[in-house]
């Protein structure tokens, strides 16, 4: 093919020879593959030449070849059609009759597994940020984590949100928590992208996703480092495309499917949930492709009702191809680190616990020393419900001075006496002195 070569200021051909070496497409793809050179888009003359050797970059629909020092750069247009794909490989099925059957593989028996995407969804400040790195740092370093035990092997955390300052703090809490100091985290590495542009990919007018070239720095290192477990944090910061159009929710998991597979490893994307997905329950996120593009999704939430723990999480399973859906884990934030919860109350629960108290038998004590009664049964005079109106609440919720009302009639601090006549009986919640 005739490939002039073009002048460094001008796009119009001269009559200098062409260099050794008239690329056939095969040659260019070992080219690239031999010296580290790269299709970039950019100007004619502003692209980036990487190697001294050569580089290849396109300008509107044409392709160019450069090589030799920035300094003498030159130029010359070449035709570059598509790789290639491999063939289809259609397999006849009565072929896998009498072969093993593959053990299905996981990274985390029965939440994530291996070769493929699993998303963390969790609200804003739940903890799954912490909740992935402490699984990452299980794996590195070989152990056991709330009661779960994860392949050991090597990791790789990416994440978008927290400085290395918030990295050491967190990991260092997390290697405490385990026994263990930051020594034994040798298998584990992160980045941070919190001070730089963190997107993966993006879309082009038609909708196809496309990785950046941070990708392809973060793949190289995979690839090189070989891990087994990669975590992205979060989707907001790494996804360039619009979270409610499919093509682009599915182009973007497909990237991260793909590292999964080549790398033999289990990828896992942090995502926040959607307004209706934290209503619901289900986690979910934007699109419905988020949760149909991959084989298992995770929701880490708070816990709800009266007596809900503010250190309690449950985490859910939420969607599970290749397990059990609907399962759940409790645990509790202790010392900068997730535990199982044991069912106790934590030491916050307790602090809030014996406030509510407090100011339950204040306000008694005050109503009582008025003239007015409040009884123990919702009514006009329920006790909580008047309460919670009064200036001396200081803040404490109806719901918590009704569960402070029940604690303090079971230890007998509290006591409802009746009075009136037989044939109007009314109650009165008293404090009990003590003698």
């Amino acid at each position: 093919m005739t490939n002039p070569q073009l002048k460094p200021d001008s796009r119009e051909p001269t009559d200098a020879p062409e260099p050794a070496n008239d690329n056939t497409p095969d040659e260019l793809y070992d080219f690239l593959a031999l010296y580290g050179g790269h299709i970039a888009m950019g100007k004619l003359y502003g692209a980036t030449v990487d190697h001294v050797r050569g580089n290849i970059f396109k300008h509107g629909a044409a392709f160019f070849f450069e090589w030799g020092p920035q300094s003498l750069r030159q130029a010359r247009k070449i035709e570059l059609p598509a790789k290639p794909r491999d063939p289809l490989n259609f397999i006849t099925a009565s072929r896998f009759a009498h072969k093993p059957i593959p053990a299905r593989e996981w990274f985390l028996d029965g939440l994530i597994p291996n070769r493929t995407v699993t998303i963390l969804n969790g609200d804003g400040g739940v903890g799954k940020s912490l909740l992935a790195l402490q699984i990452a740092a299980a794996a590195a370093m070989g152990c056991e984590t709330l009661g779960l035990t994860p392949t050991a092997d090597r990791a790789i955390y990416i994440g978008a949100e927290d400085e290395s300052d918030e990295f050491h703090r967190r990991l260092a809490d997390i290697a405490a928590s385990m026994d263990r100091d930051l020594a034994s985290l040798h298998s584990l590495q992160v980045l941070s992208l919190a001070d730089s542009d963190a997107i993966l990919a993006t879309p082009d007018k038609n909708g196809t996703m496309h990785p950046t070239d941070l990708w392809s720095e973060i793949a190289d290192h995979v690839e090189k480092f070989k891990p087994r477990f990669v975590v992205f944090d979060t989707a907001a910061d790494l996804f360039g495309g619009d979270e409610i159009k499919r093509p682009h929710v599915r182009g973007f998991i497909a990237l991260l499917r793909k590292m999964a597979i080549e790398g033999d490893c289990a990828v896992l994307l942090l995502a926040h949930p959607s307004v209706e997905g934290m209503k619901s329950g289900s986690g979910s996120s934007g699109s419905t492709a988020w949760n149909n593009s991959v084989r298992s999704r995770l929701y880490l939430t708070r816990p709800t009702g009266d007596a809900a723990d503010p250190d309690g999480r449950l985490l859910k399973t939420v969607k599970a191809n290749y397990g059990t859906t609907g399962d759940e884990i409790r645990l509790r934030w202790k010392a900068g680190a997730f535990v199982l919860d044991d069912g106790k109350p934590s030491a916050a629960a307790a602090i809030l616990a014996k406030r509510a108290d407090d100011v339950f038998i204040e306000l008694l004590d005050q109503i009582n020393a008025s003239g007015q009664r409040v009884s123990a049964s919702k009514s006009v005079t329920y006790a909580p419900t008047v309460m919670a109106d009064m200036p001396g609440a200081s803040g404490v919720k109806k719901k918590d001075l009704e569960l402070a009302m029940k604690r303090l009639l079971a230890v007998g601090k509290i006591k409802v006496e009746m009075e009136g006549p037989p044939s109007k009986q009314r109650q009165r919640l008293v404090v009990v002195t003590s003698n």
